[in-house]
């Protein structure tokens, strides 16, 4: 049986680039990374639709070619995951005869919205101290990439140089979907973050659940972005969850 296409979704301010290291120990796959408008398009955007739009037609695109997708969220992209699958999930689709379907969501350190719920709503509706927004471009950046994003990353400082501004609108959007209680999940908890503590990671995974959806977890000793630091390690985590 054919391995599935892995789709890897980078969390705010990231280029797609921001999973290489990860994807390079995955060789025996094929994979593709979303570019989030939100990041590359971020003074136009609106809402957190053409993020959606953007996961939703490449996951759609893999799908009609009859391949099995696992998804990869790291951080934010937990937000569009939550409401770009809708109707594509393996067992949706084999109950209208088609093949292929998303038959995993990994989430490592990433955001679980409910139903209508923005990004910022999940962290109790008042944003972080570390946001810095630019209203003129209705955009937003962190104050310290590098302490809460890659400070155990060895070459951390050049990774926070990478990061982009980001879209403040779909800070704001609300979820439409919640394909967490539709496809099974995995969650890799970072038990180091700064940006995400463990509490929150741990709180979501356990609401999430209390809903119905069915979420494997494991820890990584690591901050926010752990396959800058153990590729290996997070590398074996997905390739146990898809086995």
């Amino acid at each position: 049986m054919s391995k599935p296409t892995l789709i890897f979704c980078p969390g705010a301010w990231s280029p797609p680039t921001a999973f290489n290291p990860l994807i390079e120990k995955l060789p025996e796959y094929t994979s593709q990374t979303i570019a989030f408008p939100s990041v590359h398009q971020a003074t136009t955007i609106k809402d957190l639709k053409p993020d959606i739009e953007a996961l939703r037609n490449v996951v759609q695109s893999e799908c009609d070619q009859g391949h099995e997708v696992a998804i990869i969220s790291h951080s934010w992209s937990g937000l569009p995951v939550s409401s770009a699958l809708d109707e594509s999930s393996r067992t949706e689709r084999q109950k209208i005869g088609t093949k292929g379907g998303v038959v995993k969501l990994i989430y490592i350190s990433a955001f679980i919205p409910e139903i209508g719920q923005s990004l910022l709503q999940t962290q109790g509706g008042v944003p972080p101290d570390w946001y810095i927004r630019d209203e003129m471009n209705n955009t937003v950046l962190s104050s310290d990439p590098y302490t809460l994003f890659f400070h155990d990353v060895p070459n951390g400082q050049e990774w926070a140089q990478t990061l982009r501004p980001h879209a403040w609108a779909s800070m704001n959007s609300p979820t439409t979907s919640a394909s967490y209680l539709e496809i099974p999940c995995a969650y890799l908890l970072c038990e180091n973050d700064r940006a995400i503590p463990l509490s929150v990671q741990e709180a979501m995974v356990e609401r999430a659940r209390s809903k119905g959806a069915v979420i494997t977890t494991e820890k990584v000793k690591t901050g926010h972005t752990p396959w800058l630091v153990v590729p290996d390690e997070v590398a074996a985590f997905v390739n146990r969850q898809i086995e």
